[in-house]
């Protein structure tokens, strides 16, 4: 049916199935690829390009739901984040999903820590909040049942719908295996493009980063104030981030200069 619509109606397709997708993947997570591949059957193959970026934005739009049924709940109960709390406690109790949110848990802990001083909690609470919701979305068979418990962690509804690409950008590779059948020299840059998009990310956004360097003082006489100090190993905000990834940019070069030829 899709492959006979027009780009428009196609996508709005995609946007339900994009939809489906966080029901059914949340009770069997291992069909959360499947909807990707099921896309890229589903276009045209003079279209075929259009697959991956209508996968992208459908999921996207997709991601807008929990906040909206949040919404919608409170229209009655007065109360927000029914739909996202009941969310959770059936991801926590379901056998498939129930390792989902200690992961999350111990995720946001390890960047939060003790919380650090009134003037860092704040700032930790919301790294490990965010970092909770990367781990989600990054390991397999985590994305759907993340995207609707997500708002636990990340109230705001651009959260959810900015943070679903991102989550999805992995399916892209099985998409672009799909693609081979139809158009193999298309697939071909398709993955060129996203092995030089996260090796140029991890050379350039993820790695040879420094933070701020918060000088906190601690006389030497004062107990207290020696407890307060932070040294390197308590603090991550003290240290400088890893070393620029010379390696990751290396092989971006080395994957564009194979995929021109």
């Amino acid at each position: 049916w899709c492959r006979r619509q027009p780009l428009l109606v196609r996508f709005w397709g995609f946007v339900a199935l994009m939809s489906v997708r966080l029901i059914v993947s949340t009770l069997v997570p291992p069909t959360s690829p499947g909807f990707g591949i099921i896309i890229q059957v589903a276009t045209p193959d003079e279209e075929k390009w259009t697959a991956m970026p209508c996968f992208l934005l459908a999921s996207a739009v997709a991601g807008a739901w929990p906040w909206i049924f949040d919404k919608l709940i409170s229209l009655v109960t007065q109360k927000d984040f029914w739909f996202t709390m009941g969310a959770k406690r059936f991801a926590d109790n379901y056998p498939l999903t129930c390792w989902t949110g200690p992961a999350m848990r111990e995720a946001f802990q390890r960047v939060y820590g003790d919380g650090g001083d009134e003037h860092q909690k704040e700032r930790n609470g919301k790294l490990g909040a965010s970092f909770a919701v990367v781990v989600g979305h990054v390991v397999p068979f985590m994305g759907a049942q993340t995207t609707i418990m997500q708002r636990h962690f990340l109230p705001h509804p651009l959260d959810t719908i900015v943070s679903q690409p991102f989550g999805m950008t992995e399916d892209l590779v099985s998409m672009a295996l799909a693609e081979a059948t139809s158009n193999p020299v298309l697939a071909s840059w398709s993955l060129t493009v996203l092995i030089v998009f996260f090796n140029l990310a991890r050379g350039l956004i993820f790695s040879g980063r420094w933070t701020d360097v918060e000088e906190h003082a601690a006389p030497d006489s004062s107990a207290v104030g020696a407890e307060r100090a932070f040294t390197a190993e308590e603090s991550n905000f003290n240290a400088p981030n890893e070393e620029r990834d010379y390696v990751a940019l290396a092989s971006a070069l080395v994957n564009i200069l194979v995929g021109a030829v």
